[in-house]
């Protein structure tokens, strides 16, 4: 009887051995197995998106929930998800974008940029996304049907500053003062208020503000035709070549797939680079 307690003890006590020893392992096998996923979290690359607050649809910051939304930032987030990095957003105005990249501020622009000549010489650009041409608006009292920027003779008008097409309709000396505004708010308030006949901005822009009421008073040309349609893509500072190479990857998937272009679609976009 004695025996046979001390071997049930035995037995009991293997057990319990045996139980903690699996336990300890599966802890081990946890502890190892979050010890990996936070070193590989770790290693996911974070970049910092300059993108412009009031650019409608093209991005903004949607204010009730402090995120940026538009089709660009949209686009950037899945093409960060298909390159493997994080991104997150900085508010920065677009005369300011360029300097921001080159100064380390940011690492990334995610706005209505168009890869000029010019600018190829300071930032490489990535693959179109979409493509832009410039849209006016007026006050609703103006009955004047502009067709180009001919029509603009002898006008005051307004373009937003670093808007590539800011300068070539300046240069074309057909209005007769032509003012740069760093604020949509500000351009369409000077419009509103007759200080200017004409506002000049990004079509879709002014479309998103018509639409969210932010035109009242006054309405979108639809007559107009842009002085020219450019393509619009992400920008990062030279030398990165492994990380455009991802990027642009990224890019024609989503060019294949059907994704890029219902993202577009989701924002009313009406030109397209394809």
């Amino acid at each position: 009887m004695v025996m046979s307690s001390y071997s049930s003890v035995a037995d009991v006590i293997k057990k319990k051995t045996k139980y903690h020893t699996s336990r300890l392992i599966l802890a081990g096998t946890l502890v190892f197995s979050a010890g990996v996923n936070i070193a590989q979290a770790a290693d996911i690359p974070t970049l910092t998106a300059g993108s412009t607050p009031s650019s409608r649809p093209a991005c903004f910051l949607d204010i009730t929930t402090g995120k940026f939304e538009g089709f660009m930032p949209e686009i950037a987030s899945e093409v960060a998800r298909r390159a493997g990095f994080k991104i997150t957003f900085n508010a920065i105005p677009f005369s300011a974008l360029l300097q921001s990249l080159l100064t380390n501020k940011i690492d990334m622009i995610v706005a209505g940029m168009s890869p000029t000549a010019q600018r190829k010489t300071k930032v490489d650009f990535s693959e179109d996304v979409t493509s832009l041409g410039e849209g006016i608006f007026v006050r609703n009292d103006n009955k004047k049907q502009y067709k180009t920027a001919q029509d603009f003779k002898g006008e005051v008008i307004g373009i937003m500053a670093g808007a590539d097409y800011g300068p070539r309709i300046a240069a074309m000396h057909v209005a007769k003062e032509v003012k740069f505004y760093e604020s949509p708010a500000d351009l369409a308030r000077d419009v509103q208020l007759g200080r200017i006949s004409v506002g000049i901005n990004d079509y879709p822009i002014i479309k998103g503000e018509a639409a969210a009421g932010s035109l009242k008073g006054m309405h979108v040309v639809e007559s107009y035709q842009p002085t020219q349609v450019d393509p619009i893509a992400f920008a990062f500072r030279k030398g990165n070549e492994p990380l455009l190479l991802k990027v642009n990857k990224a890019i024609d998937s989503m060019k294949a797939d059907g994704s890029l272009q219902k993202i577009l679609n989701k924002w009313g976009m009406k030109y397209y680079a394809g």
